[in-house]
């Protein structure tokens, strides 16, 4: 196990990387790795040079990481959708049943796809704690104190909303955060290190912009999130504070 432990950081960029690249989940990319090199260490006979033990586990890891990928999603459900959601209860006391639960992917009207993904993102701001923030960007948004070139423009189906609002209130996800974020960090989010960044910045093949201010050198939030493919969602504040109400915001 402290053997594990150490080889742990190595699997940290490596399984992102291959996580981005084949949309699986990074956690079940790297339980795999762990699974490979405990069948390694087990397999090796008793007195195996440190090196060469070191080598087998690593290589099986990886071996197992791109089979995990190789054998393609393992969330997919081997039955049909409704024995799932027949007659199915959460909890005791819990009002909502499985049969009121939504697929977003499925949905095609947009003005509902709109809904479910300002009301999802209400809910996940909500259980991170961050909704004070965003209360204080609503409320700029609804008193008219924001540029309306910064605003996104609305599609005709969105039209309706403004014209009952009487303006444009939808922002785009990325106006909740900071405009910048610091090279390091943003070197780190997408796996490589600080030095390797750096590198492929000369090249000019970073994935992301990197710009310096005064001495040092930030990335733009939006840019990373690009890089990241994090959707930069345009949502409603209604929606929003709906989502975070069906999970306990009062």
């Amino acid at each position: 196990m402290v053997l594990l432990d150490l080889l742990t950081p190595y699997f940290s960029g490596w399984s992102r990387q291959l996580a981005r690249e084949s949309h699986h989940d990074v956690a079940d990319i790297r339980s795999a790795m762990m699974e490979g090199a405990l069948e390694a260490w087990h397999s090796k006979a008793v007195g195996t040079p440190a090196g060469e033990l070191l080598n087998a586990m690593m290589r099986r890891a990886f071996t197992g990481a791109r089979a995990q990928v190789s054998a393609g999603s393992s969330e997919t459900c081997a039955l049909e959708t409704e024995y799932l959601v027949e007659d199915a209860v959460f909890g005791d006391g819990f009002a909502l049943h499985a049969s009121s639960i939504v697929d977003a992917g499925a949905v095609r009207d947009p003005d509902a796809d709109e809904r479910i993904r300002g009301e999802r993102t209400g809910a996940l701001l909500r259980r991170m704690g961050a909704m004070e923030s965003v209360r204080d960007l609503h409320e700029r948004l609804r008193s008219g104190r924001r540029n309306e070139m910064d605003a996104p423009i609305v599609n005709p189906a969105q039209m309706g909303r403004s014209w009952v609002d009487g303006a444009n209130l939808y922002y785009r996800l990325s106006d909740l955060l900071p405009q910048y974020i610091e090279f390091k960090a943003a070197a780190n989010a997408v796996g490589i290190s600080e030095s390797q960044a750096s590198k492929m910045a000369r090249k000019g093949s970073l994935p992301f912009r990197c710009l310096w201010i005064g001495n040092s050198r930030v990335v733009a939030v939006r840019s990373l999130m690009g890089a990241l493919d994090v959707q930069d969602s345009i949502v409603h504040p209604d929606d929003v504070e709906n989502g975070a109400f069906h999970v306990g915001e009062g």
